[in-house]
């Protein structure tokens, strides 16, 4: 698969970076994937389909901040994870957001939720993610924000209350 996507791009200097997101976010991405899908090939469709929307819109790469660059790629893989349930029709279940189960009627349920997250301020919305979601420890949070170990731990704390209360006020079962 990664021939066919480099063979899309037209200079080596793109085929480079594009090579180098392959291989650091590949993994990442499938770990995201199977948080949303169960059948492998329902995975590795997702992932491959998420590639295809990098290299649509590779000019973007250049454009977004570095840091923010994991949580592009992480909601491209969470789209095209949606998009291939949606054209199943299947039911979805979201288990383990941070120690609690959340059990979604149905795909517009996930969707729901995961705008939930969105509401959330940058700051504890930013080490929520890279927690839960990238499984990141509290070290390599502080250190890739620039923060203390227990700033990470003051904002995960806050940001997951306040995600229950969001959660509580959409109406959400906790």
């Amino acid at each position: 698969m990664l021939a066919f996507l480099l063979s899309t791009l037209e200079s080596n200097e793109d085929k480079e970076i594009f090579t180098k997101l392959y291989e650091q976010y590949r993994p990442l991405m499938e770990r995201t994937a199977t948080r949303i899908l169960k059948e492998p090939s329902d995975i590795e469709d997702a992932v491959q389909n998420a590639f295809v929307q990098i290299i649509r819109h590779f000019d973007k790469i250049y454009e977004i901040p570095r840091e923010e660059l994991p949580f592009w790629i992480i909601s491209i893989v969470k789209n095209e994870a949606l998009s291939i349930i949606r054209k199943r029709q299947k039911t979805v279940s979201l288990e383990n957001w941070d120690g609690y189960v959340i059990e979604s009627e149905n795909v517009l349920d996930y969707t729901e939720l995961v705008n939930l997250f969105t509401k959330l301020p940058l700051s504890y919305r930013a080490v929520l993610e890279m927690k839960i979601l990238h499984g990141y420890s509290d070290k390599e949070i502080a250190a890739h924000l620039g923060i203390s170990e227990t700033a990470v731990s003051t904002r995960a704390s806050r940001g997951r209350t306040l995600l229950r209360e969001i959660v509580r006020k959409e109406g959400f079962s906790i």
